[in-house]
């Protein structure tokens, strides 16, 4: 399946998930600004610390000619996350319900992903790409 998994965060502990989702699910992970841009792509999954208004800005041009379908792994607020889903969706592209929400600490250099955080994060892409058949 065509899919990207891509990383807007200086923390390390986010880059480990993207890096454990993408290792499991055989893609890339990217970080923003991308190397190159995202073009017919099945599933993009974001993972982000929010707010960060470059994240807001690549998620409103998520449009179906880029990526049919986008999932959220979040480090930050709810309330926060709910913006970026929403300008997915404004976008026109299928926004996935299954939200991950993540805690990576206030250290953005310190911070290892878990082999049981990285295992749920396998676990939800899963899920993900499951529920879009």
């Amino acid at each position: 399946m065509k899919m990207r998994v891509i990383c807007y965060s200086k923390k390390k502990k986010m880059e480990g998930f993207c890096a454990a989702i993408a290792e499991a699910q055989g893609c890339r992970w990217d970080k923003l600004p991308l190397a190159y841009p995202c073009d017919k792509e099945r599933l993009t999954i974001f993972c982000g610390s929010v707010p960060h208004e470059d994240l807001r800005r690549m998620v409103a041009e998520m449009t179906k000619e880029r990526t049919a379908n986008v999932a959220f792994l979040i480090d930050g607020p709810e309330s926060v996350a709910k913006e970026y889903i929403e300008a997915a969706k404004k976008a026109g592209t299928n926004v996935i319900d299954n939200v991950m929400y993540v805690k990576c600490g206030k250290i953005p250099f310190l911070g290892k992903v878990s082999d049981e955080e990285a295992a749920a994060a396998k676990k939800w892409a899963e899920d993900v790409i499951a529920a879009m058949k």
